[in-house]
């Protein structure tokens, strides 16, 4: 049996650590990117209703001076639930500036003052609701750390399994 075929203990281990960290490291990922994914979903079951835009714009900030500009849209709007009339705020259920400030003012531009649209209501609790679902990327890239998780549960079975004996070849 040649030397290339057989494997030593550190060997074993390296290759053991390196497919547990890559299992782990997969497995964390894909479980962060599905309650991402499940946060996105929330909205789908509010109740859309009808609503007015109020105020539409965008808004520009600095969290200190050394830090870049950041947009954000800033829009009101007004709509009733069970009766009560509310304003939102809100675009999106989690939202945040943007640096790009394009990005911002398009978002604003879909939702001019004066037009009516539809809002989404949570029916829990009317005061919140929102303009848009947000995206479900983060289900549609769960194969990403996946395949991580995949690769490392096969390097931790080829460093526990066991190499086979091989009876020399007789001629």
């Amino acid at each position: 049996m040649s030397k290339a075929s057989q494997s030593t203990t550190p060997a074993r281990f390296f290759l053991g650590g390196v497919g547990l960290f890559l299992l782990i490291l997969g497995l964390a990922f894909t479980w962060w990117l599905y309650g991402a994914g499940q946060k996105s979903l929330i909205t789908r079951h509010w109740t859309p209703v009808p609503c007015t835009m109020l105020v539409s714009g965008v808004k520009e900030g600095q969290y200190s001076p050394n830090d870049p500009i950041r947009w954000q849209p800033e829009l009101e709007y007004r709509y009733t639930f069970a009766g009560t009339v509310y304003h939102g705020t809100k675009l999106r259920r989690i939202e945040g500036p943007t640096p790009h400030q394009a990005k911002a003012l398009a978002a604003a531009a879909k939702y001019p003052v004066g037009r009516e649209t539809e809002c989404l209501v949570n029916p829990g609790n009317p005061s919140e609701a929102v303009l848009e679902h947000a995206t479900k990327a983060a289900f549609y890239t769960l194969w990403f750390p996946l395949l991580f998780a995949a690769g490392g549960t096969g390097m931790l079975f080829a460093a526990v399994r066991r190499t086979p004996k091989i009876a020399p070849v007789i001629s």
